[in-house]
């Protein structure tokens, strides 16, 4: 089976990460994990909501990263979007791992309240607390879903009461950013 020519041209083939640019932009998360008291920060582009009621998202994750580690032993993290003043510390902490390097070093760091408090950058537009309900492996990447115990934001509202997410940071590809804007 193959995709047929469109009426503007030919389609070419795509794969890997590219497939990946297709289906975005999306959010910028970035996960927070603690270990030994140490806050670890990793953004990620492969995270999306699945579920109203519970309220679940998805997070996929590569195996061999230490956020990937420290969240199966946790079993809980914190998912917060960043805006546009963050996209050198989505570079750097994307750039780097958290066996070796203090992630929070790249963002000021704030933590939750609670008998296992985790990490959140500070300047955060908007922070969830998540507990991990299921892993699986998929591809070159571990799938998350995890559930939202507690969300809160400093977004504003539009005139229809929606969130204004315009300041939000999204991942056009790797290591390219755009931040979204209503049209209509």
């Amino acid at each position: 089976m193959g995709i047929a020519e469109n009426t503007d041209g030919a389609l070419r083939p795509l794969e890997g990460r590219a497939i990946a640019t297709a289906l975005g932009p999306r959010p910028i998360m970035v996960i927070g994990t603690a270990r030994d008291g140490r806050a670890n920060f990793a953004p990620a582009a492969f995270c999306a909501p699945l579920s109203y009621d519970p309220p679940l998202v998805t997070l996929g994750l590569k195996p061999t990263s230490f956020t990937c580690e420290t969240l199966e032993q946790a079993g809980a993290c914190t998912l917060s979007t960043v805006d546009a003043d963050a996209a050198k510390a989505v570079l750097w902490c994307g750039s780097r791992s958290g066996r070796t390097t203090d992630k929070s070093a790249g963002f000021p760091c704030a933590w939750t309240e609670g008998e296992s408090p985790l990490p959140y950058p500070r300047n955060a537009p908007s922070v969830m607390e998540a507990r991990v309900q299921s892993i699986t492996e998929a591809g070159d990447h571990r799938l998350f879903i995890l559930e939202i115990t507690k969300a809160a934001t400093r977004l504003a509202e539009t005139e229809e009461g929606r969130l204004d997410t315009e300041p939000t940071l999204l991942c056009l590809e790797h290591s390219t950013f755009a931040c979204a804007k209503q049209i209509f």
